[in-house]
């Protein structure tokens, strides 16, 4: 189903942001790692958890979503049910990096996937340029999402010791 982008705002996070975006944050990973995370890491999600981890980062962030870790964030809030997406791009933080710019993260909630929001978010965020991302291996949706929009594994994958997740890295040469 695909419904009228009016019916969201994009703009850049602000402090006051913070415990919708760690609700919104631990709802996301709890959907989409279920089956792909350590039992254990998975247990210990918590929006609590998020929400520190979101206090910190807009700490200082600019009006036009520029973070101090150097990466740019929108949130996407949807007129009846607050936020339900967010993006970061920023420079690319890998030892070897394929290209010099970085999808760090793009998460839609599940009831907002396959509106075009996650579509418009990369357009107007992270453009048509070469880019690279990590997406966890077993999320096929979010693959597929990615192929289409040019993306393709280059063989690079790694997992993660603290959350047990495998993931795999797409590029796009641009």
């Amino acid at each position: 189903m695909v419904i009228e982008l009016a019916e969201y705002e994009v703009r850049p996070p602000v402090a006051a942001d913070a415990d919708a975006l760690g609700q919104f944050h631990c709802r996301v990973w709890r959907d989409t790692y279920a089956d792909v995370m350590d039992p254990q890491a998975y247990a210990a999600l918590s929006p609590e958890r998020f929400t520190a981890g979101w206090q910190r980062r807009l700490e200082g962030v600019t009006e036009d979503g520029l973070m101090a870790g150097g990466d740019t964030v929108a949130i996407a809030e949807h007129r009846c049910d607050g936020i339900v997406g967010f993006i970061s791009v920023g420079p690319a933080r890998d030892e070897d990096p394929p290209t010099p710019q970085q999808l760090w993260a793009l998460n839609i909630v599940a009831e907002h996937q396959g509106t075009g929001l996650a579509q418009h978010l990369m357009g107007e965020v992270l453009g048509q340029g070469p880019a690279y991302l990590h997406v966890a291996q077993g999320n096929e949706r979010a693959i597929a999402f990615y192929r289409r929009h040019g993306f393709v594994q280059d063989g690079t994958d790694i997992t993660d010791g603290h959350d047990g997740i495998t993931e795999l890295r797409m590029v796009r040469h641009g």
